[in-house]
C-alpha cells in the first residue's frame, strides 16, 4: 500500500467523488490532491530544510484533511490538535516539537482566532484558516516536493503520559500503510467506495481507521463534530440518509446511539460492520447491537497508538454474548505477533506497525519499546498463533491478557490499574465485570475514592435497564447485594450513584479521571 499514490489515483479517476464531508462542508477528492498540492508547496517555502513535525489545529473541518496530506506531501509529518485541548496541553506539545509551523484549521471568529494564537506564541510561522483557505484555491505548486516515505513520520499524535507531560507517539509511513494493507481485509473485506462514518477527533489515531481506510479504497468520510455527538436526536437525524456503510466508534459512543429507539436497521439499512476500538466493548453493546442490526457485523479489536490503531480482529456473534462474559479481541494480523510476559501476563506485541518510539524521548521510548529477533520467539500461547513475519520492533503494552484455547486474545485490564484499599489489591476491571452481570444493570464503572493521598472507598456508576432497578436506597442495596454474591466484600463499592450515561472524554472514551472527581 502507498496511501498517498492512492489518493492521488482517485484524484484521477474520480475527481468529482466526494472525499470527506461534515457540517462545516465537503471536499471531493480532486479538490483534495489539488489543495494539499498548493499547501505543500507553501510549506515547504516556509520551512526550507527543517523536517520538523507541523501542528494542525482543528476539530472536523475539511481543511484538517487538506492539511494532513499536505504536510506529508511537503516530507513533513503533521501534529493532530484538537480544537478541544486545554490550553497547557497545547503548549506542552508546542513546546516538545520547538517552533512549530502550525496551521489553524478550523474557522473562528477574529477575536477566537487571536486567543488561538496565543497558545501558539513559541511557535515560528502560524497560518491563519481564511489564508489557508485562499492559498489552497489559487496558490501554486512552485516546489518540486518530496513527500515522506518509508521509516518518515507520517503522523505523530500525542497521548497522555504518566509523568503529566503528553508524549508523541510517532507512527511512521510504512507503519500506516503496513496497517492499511491488513485493514482492508476487515469485516471480511473493505468495499471500495464505501461511506464510513468517523466519531473521533483527528487527534484520536481511532479516527486513522475510518479517515485512511476510507481514502485507500476511494470511500466517502462522514465526520461528526462534538456538538452535534451531545444531541443523540440531531446526531440521528444528520445520519440517516448518509448512506453510512462502516460504522467506526468507541462503544461508549454506540452506548450513546442505541439511547434512542430509532437507532437500528431500519433507520440506518446500510450498514455493513461495526469497527470498534479504544476501550472494552462491553459484552452488552454488542448483544443489543447485535439483535437491532441483525445483517451487520460487529467487528471488535484491539491495539494501542503505539502499533498504529490496532493490531488484532474478531467478529462478535450472538452466541460470544450469550453469557455476559468478557469478549476476545481476535487473533493478530499478518506482521504482527503477540506475546504475553510469563510473569505478569502483559502484552507484547511485536511487528511491522510498531512505533519507533516517542517524540524526543529516548528514555521514556527505551522503557517500552524493543528489538526482537523473529528468530527468538518464547513458547507462548502467543507463539501458536503467530503470524509475524520480518520487522523487529516490539512494543510493552501495560495491558494485560490471556489467550483462550482457540489462540483468541483476551484484555484483562492494566497490570499497573491496581488500588490497595485496607490492605487489599483490587483491580477496578474486576469489579465492572462482575457489576455489568447484575440484573437490572445495562452499564457500570467504578472509581476510587481518594483522599489524603490514598484510596478511602469505591464508587459504582450505574446505568439502569429501565426500571429493573429502582432509582432509591433499595435500587442501590440491590446493587451492592448482588455484588456481595459474586466477590469479597472488601470489592464491594461502598455507594452506588445513578446516572443517565456515563461521562466521556473528547476521544469517546469512558472519563475515568472525571468519575474519580465524582466518587
Amino acid at each position: 500500500m502507498d496511501i498517498l499514490r492512492k489518493i492521488e489515483e482517485y484524484a484521477t479517476a474520480q475527481s468529482e467523488r466526494t472525499a470527506f464531508r461534515s457540517r462545516n462542508g465537503e471536499i471531493s477528492y480532486g479538490e483534495l490532491w489539488e489543495r494539499s498540492g498548493r499547501l505543500a508547496s507553501e510549506i515547504e517555502n516556509l520551512m526550507c530544510d527543517s523536517r520538523d513535525p507541523v501542528i494542525v489545529y482543528g476539530h472536523k473541518d475539511p481543511m484538517m484533511i487538506v492539511c494532513f496530506i499536505a504536510c506529508v506531501r511537503s516530507g513533513r509529518a503533521y501534529c493532530p490538535i484538537d480544537i478541544n485541548t486545554p490550553a497547557q496541553r497545547i503548549a506542552q506539545i508546542s513546546e516538545k516539537i520547538g517552533k512549530p509551523l502550525v496551521i489553524m484549521a478550523e474557522k473562528t471568529s477574529a477575536a477566537s482566532e487571536i486567543e488561538k494564537r496565543e497558545m501558539f506564541t513559541g511557535s515560528r510561522w502560524l497560518i491563519g484558516y481564511e489564508t489557508i483557505r485562499e492559498l489552497t484555491k489559487s496558490g501554486k505548486i512552485t516546489t518540486a516536493l518530496s513527500p515522506c516515505s518509508d521509516e518518515n513520520d507520517f503522523y505523530i499524535i500525542f497521548t497522555s503520559g504518566t509523568t503529566g507531560k503528553p508524549k508523541g507517539v510517532r507512527i511512521t509511513v510504512n507503519d500506516l500503510n503496513n496497517y492499511l494493507d491488513w485493514a482492508m481485509s476487515l469485516a471480511g473485506g473493505i468495499e471500495e467506495r464505501a461511506v464510513f462514518m468517523n466519531q473521533a477527533p483527528y487527534s484520536f489515531d481511532l479516527s486513522v481507521m475510518d479517515l485512511y481506510l476510507s481514502l485507500a479504497t476511494g470511500g466517502t468520510v462522514v465526520s461528526v463534530d462534538r456538538l452535534l455527538q451531545k444531541d443523540s436526536y440531531r446526531l440521528m437525524d444528520y445520519l440517516s440518509g448518509q448512506g453510512i456503510n462502516y460504522w467506526v466508534s468507541t462503544p461508549s459512543f454506540a452506548d450513546i446511539c442505541l439511547a434512542e429507539e430509532r437507532f437500528d436497521a431500519a433507520f440506518l439499512p446500510e450498514v455493513k460492520a461495526f469497527l470498534f476500538c479504544g476501550e472494552v466493548l462491553p459484552c452488552e453493546t454488542a448483544k443489543r447491537l447485535i439483535k437491532r442490526f441483525p445483517d451487520s457485523k460487529v467487528i471488535n479489536t484491539y491495539g494501542p497508538t503505539e502499533s498504529t490503531v490496532c493490531v488484532t480482529e474478531i467478529q462478535i456473534t450472538e452466541e460470544m454474548t450469550a453469557g455476559n462474559e468478557p469478549l476476545p479481541v481476535g487473533k493478530a494480523r499478518p506482521g504482527t505477533r503477540i506475546e504475553l510476559n510469563p510473569e505478569t501476563s502483559e502484552i507484547i506485541i511485536i511487528g511491522d506497525t510498531v512505533s519507533p518510539g516517542y517524540y524526543k524521548e529516548p528514555m521514556l521510548t527505551s522503557k517500552t519499546f524493543f528489538f526482537m529477533d523473529p528468530l527468538s520467539a518464547c513458547e507462548s500461547a502467543g507463539a501458536r498463533q503467530a503470524t509475524y513475519s520480518g520487522g523487529s520492533r516490539a512494543y510493552r503494552t501495560g495491558d494485560k491478557g490471556h489467550f483462550d484455547e482457540d489462540g483468541n486474545l483476551y484484555c484483562d485490564g492494566r497490570i499497573d490499574n491496581q488500588i490497595k484499599l485496607h490492605g487489599y489489591r483490587i483491580e477496578i476491571e474486576d469489579i465492572e465485570a462482575n457489576l455489568v452481570t447484575v440484573y437490572g444493570v445495562k452499564r457500570g464503572a467504578v472509581a476510587q475514592r481518594i483522599r489524603d493521598g490514598r484510596v478511602e472507598s469505591l464508587t459504582a456508576f450505574v446505568i439502569r435497564d429501565g426500571d429493573l432497578i429502582t432509582d432509591d436506597y433499595f435500587g442501590r442495596k440491590v446493587i451492592r447485594t448482588a455484588l456481595r454474591e459474586k466477590m469479597p466484600s472488601y470489592m464491594v463499592p461502598k455507594r452506588v450513584i445513578f446516572l443517565d450515561e456515563l461521562p466521556v472524554t473528547n476521544n469517546g472514551k469512558l472519563d475515568r479521571k472525571r468519575l474519580r472527581e465524582m466518587a
